[in-house]
């Protein structure tokens, strides 16, 4: 599933943003598009930030990702 929300504002309006989203995040009540947003306990969490910046546009992006369920590999046979 992937939900999406979009924001816009001031700089201010930023921070103010992110501080509460991330609060929130931590205390496992963030929604996003009423889906409750819980990063696991026990996976390892892989983060990136991601920043652009050019002529025409910037942007700056923090991504979390983890792994739920563990690809298995076929043990060949002899």
């Amino acid at each position: 599933m992937k939900y999406q929300e979009k924001y816009v504002g001031s700089k201010e309006d930023l921070y103010v943003f992110l501080k509460s989203n991330y609060s929130k995040l931590m205390k496992e009540v963030l929604e996003i598009e009423g889906e409750r947003v819980k990063l696991p306990d026990n996976k390892e969490l892989v983060y990136k930030i991601k920043y652009e910046n050019n002529e025409v546009d910037g942007s700056y992006a923090v991504k979390v990702s983890w792994v739920n369920q563990e690809e298995f590999e076929e043990e060949e046979e002899f």
